[in-house]
């Protein structure tokens, strides 16, 4: 049996998402099969702010996104909850196409640490300076891990 995806096309994720350079897709359950309309939308290379928090992107959508070439522009990325492990971020560590990439969420995936220090020696992602990683910690690139307890 083939799984219908929940969007059809591009423009039934973007609807209502899309604020002026922001794009908020977050909690729609996007598989990778249906982010792949997204890396193929010229509206993407608008797109400074990519909220994908809580979908279902895994490893696989994550090595499509690192390989997108319209997302040039992204400076902010929310990848919490979305099944991302230390393979994904090795892939998204080697991405030429996020030459502005600056902030990254990783909180609620089950990270263990290569992929961490994949993003910290990341010879493409020179931007990079904040990634969180789960609640309370912060790294900045060049200073080192802070732990600020959220409450």
């Amino acid at each position: 049996m083939v799984q219908r995806t929940k969007f059809e096309d591009v423009e039934s994720i973007f609807e209502g998402r899309l604020r002026g350079n922001q794009a908020m897709l977050t909690s729609l359950g996007l598989t990778p099969e249906e982010a792949r309309l997204l890396w193929q939308a010229p509206r993407m290379k608008e797109v400074s702010w990519l909220d994908l928090d809580d979908n279902l992107l895994g490893d696989e959508g994550v090595a499509e996104l690192a390989q997108c070439e319209l997302l040039d522009n992204v400076q902010y990325l929310n990848l919490n909850k979305n099944g991302v492990t230390d393979a994904g971020l090795q892939k998204l560590a080697q991405s030429k196409c996020l030459p502005k990439l600056k902030r990254l969420h990783l909180k609620h995936n089950s990270i263990e640490g290569p992929g961490v220090i994949a993003l910290f020696e990341s010879q493409t992602l020179d931007g990079l300076t904040t990634f969180q990683i789960n609640e309370g910690w912060t790294c900045k690139k060049r200073e080192g891990w802070r732990y600020h307890p959220q409450l």
